[in-house]
């Protein structure tokens, strides 16, 4: 396989893919590197020890620390991260290993997950899930603190398979109720967001079962944590085997791993390059990088974005940025705080929110964002932050419109004062030129013409609304 050329659209693709946005500086930097090898492993440079929300409001106002953790990932993922790709890969596992603020109840609990993903993210899959399943807020979200022995409560096992790591059809209605005795105990104590984890024994059950092919539950002896839950995941990441009976007849009898390793690599490819499945090379390169590695995520994702697959004319236009991408291009063009620019509940028009996924299940990926309701609500979004920019245009004799890269003054933009009024100082070609430098984007040049010829209809007055269409770009909306 060659690999892909270290090339100036290269490089931007791969930035607005893995750090939300393709920044001049981190083109530029990337662009004087030896190769694309080089500029992802670039990329994945990310910090061992990100910092972590501090809470504004207090604790009996929890719905508001939630505010405040979610305005601060937003600046994390558009200005504070040295390697947004870090955040980028939170937030693809948030959508996969997810949990819902409004179930878990608790800013604290939320944070110490999102903290994982971004904490974690970049290491090995088998720790993230057993990490994450020990943590309270996938414990109360997916009903665990309600599993015991007398009573099972299937939600957490079965999802651990359907939805988090092998895909619908590959195991059977035995295995859900094996992995549910395996998980039962593991639940949480409600009056302690401090240490709300707890284990109770006599929940458990101990007695050995048969899941995916092997025998699990064998030091029945044995009551304390850790359990037998974890076992579970060793066996889908090891030693397991897709049962004769299970309905995906494709995959009966094939080791879990390789069924495990293709199914997270779809769910990768969907959320980083299109998607439609990915073309056999990517694939096998993928699900060779998990195997061999032990399901270590890095060489996992270094696979995928040093494929010549993922630099394909299809892959670079296969992607609509979803609801918090386009958030965060708006945040990074025009140089404002996530408090500042005020949207979160903006997004929840655009129909994505952090923090709460609409199901287990995570976000639908690419077209889903594409309809009626959803474009509506990017359009506000865009009005917001036009007018965020604007606050001080319309104050004294020449205020101005406040962007990443500094200012454009009312003067540049509308007649000066007295009437009659004299022209403008920048012409209307001139002014768009100016926006797009302000706002740091590249538009093709059809596009511009369009904003220019937008421009040449309105009044002197109303040239500022230029920048709303450049906020609401076609290429805008494309990753």
């Amino acid at each position: 396989m060659a690999a892909p050329p270290l090339t100036e659209a290269n490089v931007r693709h791969l930035l607005r893919r893995t750090e939300f946005v393709d920044r001049p500086h981190r083109v530029a930097e990337l662009l004087a590197l030896g190769s694309i090898d080089d500029a992802v492993a670039n990329v994945l440079d990310v910090a061992v020890t990100p910092p972590s929300v501090t809470f504004t409001a207090p604790v009996s106002r929890d719905w508001e620390r939630g505010q405040d953790l979610t305005h601060f990932w937003l600046d994390q993922m558009a200005h504070d991260s040295i390697r947004p790709f870090q955040e980028r890969l939170a937030f693809f596992w948030h959508g996969h290993f997810c949990s819902e603020f409004g179930k878990v109840g608790s800013s604290m609990l939320m944070r110490e997950q999102i903290d994982l993903w971004r904490k974690e993210g970049l290491g090995n899959i088998r720790a993230l899930v057993t990490t994450m399943s020990t943590q309270v807020a996938m414990i109360r979200y997916l009903d665990n603190n309600q599993n015991r022995k007398t009573s099972p409560n299937q939600n957490f096992a079965r999802e651990l398979m359907e939805l988090f790591l092998l895909g619908v059809g590959n195991y059977t209605e035995a295995d859900v109720e094996a992995s549910t005795a395996a998980w039962t105990g593991h639940t949480d104590q409600w009056n302690d967001d401090v240490s709300p984890y707890r284990w109770r024994a006599d929940w458990h059950d101990a007695s050995p079962k048969d899941f995916l092919g092997r025998r699990i539950n064998t030091d029945s002896a044995t009551s304390a944590w850790p359990g037998h839950g974890p076992e579970t995941i060793s066996v889908i990441l090891g030693d397991g085997t897709v049962p004769q009976g299970a309905t995906n007849t494709a995959n009966r009898n094939r080791a879990t791993r390789a069924v495990a390793a293709e199914f997270l690599s779809v769910k990768l490819w969907a959320s980083f390059a299109t998607d439609t499945p990915p073309p056999a090379g990517a694939m096998l390169a993928m699900r060779t990088a998990l195997d061999e590695n032990d399901f270590a995520v890095r060489p996992w994702v270094t696979a995928m974005l040093t494929h010549s697959d993922f630099y394909t004319d299809s892959v670079k236009q296969g992607l609509v940025r979803t609801p918090v991408e386009y958030v965060v291009a708006l945040l990074v063009a025009t140089g404002k705080r996530s408090r500042e620019a005020n949207v979160t509940w903006l997004m929840e028009a655009m129909g994505q929110r952090l923090l709460f996924p609409p199901n287990v299940s995570g976000w639908r990926p690419n077209g889903y964002w594409v309809n009626a309701s959803a474009m509506e609500g990017r359009a506000r979004t865009a009005q917001s932050f036009f007018w965020a920019s604007n606050r001080d245009y319309w104050t004294g004799d020449d205020g101005p419109i406040t962007l990443a890269g500094g200012s454009i003054m009312r003067s540049e933009i509308t007649a000066r004062t007295p009437f009659p009024a004299q022209l403008p100082v920048l012409t209307n070609a001139a002014f768009i030129d100016r926006l797009l430098e302000l706002t740091r984007l590249q538009l093709p040049a059809s596009t511009v013409a369009e904003i220019v010829r937008y421009a040449n209809g309105a009044s002197v007055w109303e040239r500022n609304n230029a920048l709303l269409l450049v906020l609401l770009a076609p290429e805008m909306h494309l990753a």
